[in-house]
């Protein structure tokens, strides 16, 4: 798959192109930085496309983002940080 195409609110935003066999697509509720904003995968879709004059098709992966907003971006950033003091953790029955 040397091509992947990513999609936010209808458009196109941008198409990658590789020259590698495969190529790693972004699995569902990933996060993807794109310019310094967040954007969440809420599908992949896989298309099949005729390269060239014969028989040969290639698959085309479609990414389909949904951006984030500043405060659920904050709170993921948040949530990953360990805690400050090492205090132990609740006991759980």
């Amino acid at each position: 798959m040397p091509n992947v195409e990513f999609a936010c609110e209808g458009r196109l935003l941008f198409r990658t192109e590789s020259d590698e066999p495969s190529r790693p697509v972004p699995r569902m509720h990933e996060i993807v930085v794109i310019n310094e904003r967040p954007y969440q995968v809420v599908d992949v879709e896989y298309w099949v496309r005729q390269s060239g004059l014969g028989e040969s098709r290639e698959i085309w992966p479609t990414v389909y983002l949904v951006a984030l907003d500043n405060d659920a971006w904050r709170q993921r950033i948040d949530r990953r940080k360990g805690r400050l003091n090492k205090e132990r953790l609740p006991t759980r029955y």
